[in-house]
C-alpha cells in the first residue's frame, strides 16, 4: 500500500545538526522518488498568517462577478493587457483562480515593461498579508530544494542562484502563487471523466510544470493523486500542513531520478479553497540534468522560459488564444 509520507521539516529550518538535515534531506529525496506527494509539519508558519491567507483568498472570491472581472486576464477582459497574470473564472474549468507573480518583481526591468506574459506585473492589489505569505513559501521553497542539493550531493546552495535573477540582470523569479476556488453547484457537471475508473471530476489528471508546488488545503480535500496500477488515493487533510509535489521541471532537472506524478480533484458538491505557491526557476535557467547524474540524459536542454510557456499550454486555465470564445 502506497502512503504519503509526513515529513518534520524542522531541523532543515532550525538550528540543527548536519547530520539531521541530510537523513531529513534524504527522506525528502525518497518521498520524490517513490510517491511524488509528500506532507511538511514543523514548517514554522504562523497558524494566523494561514488563517488571514485564507480570509484574504475568500475576500477576494466573495466579491461580485463583475467586480472579480476587473482582474480578468485579456481573454475575458478585453481592457486588461495581461494575458496570464490575473483573474480566470470558473467557466473556463470548474474552479476560479487568481494568479499571482512576486510582489518583488523588478518592475523596472525590460522583459516587464515589453509585457511578456511571463513577467506580467499584479492588478490584484497586495497587501502585508500577501507578501507575509508570499515570504514564507519562498522560505519554505528554498529549504525543499536545498534538501534536493543535499541528497544529490550537491553544494547546499546549488538550487539559489536559478531561482532569482535580479543580481545577473534578471527581473527575478517568475513563480506563481495562485488563489483556487471550487464554487459550490448541486448539480455540477464535471470538469472531466478519470481515464481510469470515470471518476467524475473537479480538476482534470494533470502533473505540475514547476519545480515543487506547495499547497495549503484548507478543510475540504477531494485532492487525489495516481499512485500503481493506475488506481487513486485521497490525500489527507492534515490541519495547518502543506502538500508539496515534484513538479515535472524538477523531474527533467534531475533526469528523471524525481518523479512527477498525475493529480486531480474529485468532483465536489460544497466550496472548496486551495491555495498553492509554483516554485520555479528563473526565466534563463538552463534545465541541464544535475552534474551529480553520471548517466545518459534523457531530455534535452531547454531555459525555463521556454520550456513552462509549452508546459501551460496544456492547461485549460493557460489556453488563451484570442480567437477560442471559451
Amino acid at each position: 500500500m502506497t502512503n504519503i509520507p509526513t515529513i518534520d521539516i524542522s531541523p532543515l529550518l532550525f538550528q540543527s545538526d548536519e547530520q539531521s538535515k541530510i537523513d531529513i534531506s534524504k527522506s525528502i529525496r525518497h518521498a520524490c522518488e517513490t510517491v511524488g506527494f509528500f506532507q511538511i509539519i514543523g514548517h514554522g508558519i504562523d497558524k494566523d498568517l494561514i488563517d488571514n491567507m485564507v480570509n484574504e483568498a475568500q475576500r477576494f472570491f466573495q466579491q461580485s462577478s463583475e467586480e472579480k472581472q476587473d482582474y480578468a486576464v485579456h481573454k475575458w477582459n478585453r481592457l486588461n493587457s495581461n494575458t496570464y497574470r490575473g483573474y480566470f473564472p470558473s467557466s473556463i474549468n470548474g474552479k476560479e483562480g487568481l494568479d499571482l507573480c512576486s510582489p518583488y518583481m523588478n518592475c523596472e526591468h525590460k522583459l516587464v515593461k515589453k509585457g511578456d506574459p511571463l513577467h506580467e506585473l499584479n492588478k490584484w492589489k497586495i497587501n502585508e498579508i500577501l507578501i507575509k505569505y508570499w515570504d514564507e513559501m519562498w522560505r519554505i521553497g528554498i529549504e525543499l530544494l536545498r534538501a534536493i542539493a543535499r541528497a544529490f550531493d550537491l553544494d547546499v546552495f546549488y538550487f539559489d542562484k536559478f531561482l532569482d535573477d535580479r543580481s545577473t540582470g534578471g527581473a527575478g523569479t517568475i513563480s506563481t502563487f495562485r488563489l483556487n476556488f471550487y464554487p459550490q453547484i448541486e448539480n455540477a457537471t464535471p470538469v472531466s471523466i478519470g481515464v481510469d475508473d470515470g471518476e467524475p471530476l473537479s480538476c482534470e489528471e494533470h502533473c505540475d510544470g514547476c519545480l515543487f508546488t506547495i499547497l495549503y488545503q484548507h478543510e475540504i480535500g477531494g485532492l487525489q493523486i495516481e499512485i500503481e496500477n493506475g488506481k487513486w488515493m485521497d490525500v489527507p487533510v492534515i490541519p495547518y500542513a502543506f502538500v508539496i509535489n515534484t513538479g515535472k521541471c524538477l523531474e527533467r532537472w534531475t533526469n528523471g531520478c524525481l518523479k512527477a506524478v498525475k493529480h486531480r480533484v474529485k468532483l465536489l458538491k460544497q466550496e472548496r479553497l486551495s491555495i498553492p505557491f509554483f516554485l520555479e526557476p528563473s526565466y534563463s535557467t538552463p534545465i541541464i540534468p544535475l552534474p551529480t547524474i553520471n548517466c545518459t540524459h534523457k531530455y534535452d536542454p531547454i531555459t525555463y522560459g521556454q520550456y513552462i510557456t509549452e508546459s501551460n499550454k496544456k492547461f485549460k486555465e493557460y489556453q488563451r488564444d484570442e480567437n477560442d470564445s471559451s
